[in-house]
């Protein structure tokens, strides 16, 4: 009976905690995502007597496997590292294998597709899905993003986020405006007018923006913003990433960092949303 001196669940959070260590930041991500199992082998080690063979298997997803299997020289001398070998069994490296993806059906207006389950697009569609704080183009183009990121569409899935940014950015600036509208002097609103809503660039109406929300950081604090630097730069780097897929620059973005910038955004775009809403007000109290 085989019984491991090292448990799997130990094995992958260690093996995980290593790689970051050496700076193998997206062997780390992959082995996060990853399931790793044991597969004891009959064939002796030739290391001690009557030892045999034991595999680490890192079952990755089916779009990581040739990335994981480049390297799996690292992967296995980690396993080797970690693994304590014992008179019965001895850490001969690694193999990559496959994690089965659980799919689960979604249903989104009149259309019907297969996305992996819990995943990121997956979830995000499930929150656009009745979500009728969100106008209908910007669900349109986040829509698209999940449909096209699911099928490992990185740059077209980039420009798609980057339009619902843009959305978000000019739906931000028009409620500033009517703000000010309502709460400061026609001087400061014509001072919006110019710097802001008629920027020559989204940049420069970006920082525009967060100069003036930075004025009013109790206002926009109300609204769920704990760092508006922060907070508002995130739309900028969305812009930049859309401009670099659709542009022929020669860049691509890890599928991995898209996730977690697709991910970030839906956790902003609530705020963004609570924040489009109060600032229409006729009068904004704190």
């Amino acid at each position: 009976m085989f019984i491991p001196t090292v448990n799997e669940e130990s094995m992958k959070i260690t093996l995980v905690s290593l790689l970051e260590i050496e700076k193998q930041t997206e062997l780390a991500n992959i082995v996060k995502m990853s399931k790793v199992v044991y597969s004891p082998q009959w064939e002796f080690s030739g290391i001690v007597s009557d030892q045999r063979k034991l595999y680490v298997e890192i079952k990755v997803p089916v779009n990581l496997k040739e990335f994981a299997q480049e390297n799996l020289q690292i992967l296995s001398k980690c396993c080797r590292d970690i693994y304590e070998n014992d008179e019965d069994y001895a850490c001969s490296g690694a193999r990559i294998g496959t994690r089965a993806i659980i799919a689960e059906e979604i249903e989104y207006e009149d259309k019907v597709i297969i996305l992996e389950k819990d995943s990121v697009y997956t979830n995000f569609i499930k929150y656009l899905s009745g979500n009728d704080r969100i106008d209908a183009l910007q669900k349109n183009y986040l829509y698209e993003t999940c449909a096209t990121g699911n099928q490992g569409n990185i740059l077209a899935a980039s420009v798609m986020l980057g339009c619902a940014a843009e959305i978000s950015l000019k739906k931000l600036c028009e409620a500033f405006h009517i703000y000010y509208q309502n709460n400061h002097t026609e001087k400061e609103t014509e001072n919006f007018l110019s710097k802001v809503m008629k920027a020559k660039t989204a940049y420069i109406r970006l920082d525009e923006f967060t100069k003036r929300a930075e004025v009013h950081s109790d206002l926009f604090k109300s609204f769920g913003f704990e760092n508006l630097k922060l907070n508002f730069n995130f739309l900028d780097i969305i812009r930049q990433t859309r401009n670099d897929a659709g542009h022929p620059t020669g860049k691509r973005l890890d599928e991995n960092e898209f996730k977690t910038m697709l991910g970030n955004y839906q956790l902003s775009l609530g705020k963004y949303l609570t924040a489009i809403e109060n600032l229409s007000l006729p009068k904004v109290n704190l």
